[in-house]
């Protein structure tokens, strides 16, 4: 049970982590590939490294390791995208599956399988981001951050 709550705990602050980093991606001033009509364009893609900024800022994070996990995030964020743009071609395929004429089951069923696959190398990617990043914490920094987690865990339950 213990295992499971890190695990679930780690993945949740990688997403949180890799989406702060894609959502600065676009930077100020610069649309997305949704036309700026979802929530995170409008206004949103400035504070997008906010989180991440926040909680550099709280860990007390020293200059070399700032520069780290910048370079971490970058070099996370090519890959996580490449997924995330792969996720959105699977999910148009399912909608034009959806309403074509005639309906191909197998191919639906094929198409959820690849969706499913995307969503779980995603997930191993923040994983890994996640792990990258702890890894250029102090111990006083990592048990900050659990301390943070549990307190960010008990807020949500």
């Amino acid at each position: 049970m213990k295992t499971r709550q890190v695990i679930v705990s780690t993945i949740m602050a990688a997403s949180l982590l890799a989406s702060g980093a894609g959502l600065a991606q676009a930077g100020p001033g610069k649309s997305c590939d949704k036309g700026g009509k979802h929530a995170a364009c409008q206004g949103e893609h400035q504070r997008g490294a906010r989180p991440m900024q926040r909680l550099m800022e709280k860990l007390e994070l020293d200059q070399a390791q700032r520069d780290k996990v910048t370079a971490l995030m970058e070099e996370h964020r090519a890959q996580i995208q490449d997924k995330r743009e792969a996720m959105h071609e699977i999910q148009r395929k399912m909608r034009e599956a959806a309403t074509a004429e005639t309906y191909d089951a197998e191919q639906v069923n094929q198409l959820a399988r690849d969706k499913a696959a995307m969503m779980a190398e995603l997930s191993v990617q923040r994983s890994e981001l996640m792990r990258d990043i702890y890894q250029q914490l102090t111990p006083e920094q990592q048990e900050k951050f659990q301390t943070m987690r549990n307190r960010h865990r008990h807020h949500d339950s």
